[in-house]
């Protein structure tokens, strides 16, 4: 970790917030002072090549097709074949595969962290790419290595703006605002919905911080699943002021009233289980990511003068409800105090003592079985 960081330079979070966030595409120049890429271009190729690791390359040209996806595991035959130039390797989740990478995230913790999504790398040579487009997401986009132009438009984009013969969602019309070239500790904010396009100008590789986007079909479809999972079967749709009817084939507007008053009870936006379920839903990790115990405690004594480390494969977050705060980790949900879920939160790393002392004796068993998961990990010494 290096000293001086300012991700968002002489901003404050809350007038970066204020007049950037989801609104405006924002440089800051040296945001990472002196900054080297823990990781090497070998490395990050080397981490492609894992069964669980989520990684593709994008070749523009010569490949077997413009802008050509291949899609991990990768092996030395796939870079055997790439060209010498106009390619890309983008690799996701990297700092829950290297959890020492973490404090690269933990900058943009002016965000909440629950909205972040995970640290992808990519590398370049001269020429790499993944073409102009949009997202529909917030990112950070760190420059580690070498030197990438990046152009922007924030023109709305019309459907049929799309490069045919590929899976890629590549604009084929692309008219830059603004451009700027971004050295190693340089950062760009992209918020969603502009469009963009990064090119490498020389052995490159760029970090990117992104934020989930969660479409409101997701939400929707997700809340009705999770309020309708235990509803008791023998609760149907029902009639008995049923009247006669001229035509049998004819849906009422009786008909619809009642399922209208059923739909009432459930999509209710004040739903008690609402906070619940949306807890729920943004700590899931959506992934099988574990992480390995060596040697699981029984004890609660058996951490004392520890440091323990949230693990970045996990997701956490609270809300607070009145004395009994509601703790939410990797989708599961947890009853607790505020102090409790305060401490296990506010910072990656915590003081093992301090949080043994705050927990109860219904949280102590928990902060055990966290250990032994992986979602807190011992430091070394």
């Amino acid at each position: 970790m290096i000293d001086n960081i300012k991700p968002l330079g002489d901003l404050s979070p809350e007038q970066f917030l204020k007049e950037y966030w989801q609104k405006k595409t924002l440089v800051i120049r040296n945001a990472f002072p002196d900054f080297e890429s823990p990781i090497t271009p070998e490395e990050l190729a080397g981490l492609s090549c894992e069964e669980e690791v989520n990684s593709r390359i994008v070749i523009e040209k010569d490949g077997n097709h413009p802008w050509q996806p291949i899609y991990g595991p990768m092996d030395d035959d796939v870079f055997s074949k790439l060209p010498e130039t106009h390619w890309t390797l983008l690799v996701n989740d990297v700092e829950k595969h290297i959890p020492e990478l973490a404090w690269i995230v933990d900058q943009f913790r002016f965000i909440p962290e629950w909205r972040m999504d995970d640290l992808m790398i990519s590398y370049a040579p001269e020429g790499g790419s993944v073409g102009p487009h949009m997202d529909l997401y917030d990112v950070f986009i760190l420059q580690a290595q070498g030197h990438r132009r990046w152009q922007i438009n924030s023109q709305p984009v019309v459907e049929d703006n799309q490069v045919k013969g590929t899976p890629l969602r590549i604009q084929k019309d692309f008219v830059a605002e603004e451009e700027w070239l971004l050295a190693p500790g340089d950062l760009i904010y992209i918020p969603p919905g502009v469009s963009h396009y990064g090119v490498a100008t020389d052995d490159c590789m760029s970090f990117s911080i992104g934020f989930r986007a969660t479409s409101h079909a997701e939400l929707v479809n997700d809340f009705i699943g999770y309020i309708t999972q235990d509803l008791d079967t023998s609760l149907t749709y029902r009639d008995p002021d049923l009247k006669a009817q001229n035509n049998p084939n004819e849906i009422t507007t009786d008909a619809i009233d009642r399922v209208r008053n059923i739909f009432k009870d459930y999509l209710d936006p004040d739903n008690p289980k609402l906070a619940e379920w949306f807890g729920r839903f943004v700590s899931d990790t959506k992934t099988d990511m574990a992480t390995q115990v060596a040697e699981e405690i029984l004890n609660i004594s058996e951490i004392k003068d520890k440091t323990l480390i949230r693990s970045p494969a996990s997701r956490f977050a609270f809300i607070k409800d009145g004395d009994n705060t509601q703790l939410f980790i990797d989708g599961s949900h947890y009853r607790v105090s505020e102090s409790f879920a305060e401490s296990l939160c506010i910072n990656r790393t915590i003081e093992s003592n301090s949080l043994s002392a705050l927990a109860t004796d219904t949280e102590k068993p928990l902060l055990i079985d966290l250990i032994n998961n992986g979602q807190l990990m011992i430091e070394d010494n």
